[in-house]
């Protein structure tokens, strides 16, 4: 398995390429799923210990419950379904976390209730949806979730390798073999 600074180096080594194919005016918001996606949504978030995991700092908890329903190198390591299911669950948690806050508001400050139900989380949803630089802002995470999972299966393979040339050789000290 690939550690996460070779997983880090190989992005951004692959960023220029993806940027060819991007449309100029669609740069920036490309570019930034593609790095939030190689250094923050990582398919290894699923993994307590990782260096996507550990970059959340103290909001790294936020993380627990994905990781514990995922297995490593599962669904979260597949192409687009596994983009979309760290994105999906970020939203799950930012709509959860508005009706929270709107239930302790209610009690504690109603002025900011108002302000809550003036900020409606399925009609801000529904506006990003439609926005095409959000798209490209997906395609970029996308595209850092294709080279971070084609990275893992090169070095799979390649480790198979090894282990099949090396196996069954028996190595003496002191004959350098």
């Amino acid at each position: 398995m690939a550690l996460g600074k070779k997983h880090d180096f190989v992005n951004l080594l692959a960023l220029p390429f993806c940027l060819y194919y991007t449309p100029k005016e669609f740069y920036l918001p490309f570019t930034a799923g593609y790095l939030l996606g190689t250094f923050l949504l990582s398919p290894d978030l699923d993994l307590p210990q990782s260096h996507p995991s550990r970059r959340w700092k103290t909001l790294r908890f936020i993380w627990r419950p994905y990781q514990l329903l995922s297995r490593h190198r599962g669904v979260s390591h597949v192409p687009v379904l596994g983009t979309f299911l760290r994105l999906g669950y970020l939203i799950v948690l930012f709509v959860f976390l508005y009706f929270v806050l709107l239930g302790i508001s209610r009690q504690y400050a109603p002025q900011l209730t108002e302000l809550l139900l003036a900020l409606d989380p399925f009609e801000l949803l529904g506006y990003f949806a439609q926005r095409e630089e959000v798209f490209y802002f997906a395609l970029g995470v996308v595209a850092s979730e294709v080279f971070h999972v084609a990275l893992d299966v090169f070095d799979s393979f390649f480790a198979k390798r090894r282990r099949r040339k090396t196996r069954g050789k028996k190595y003496n000290l002191f004959s350098g073999g």
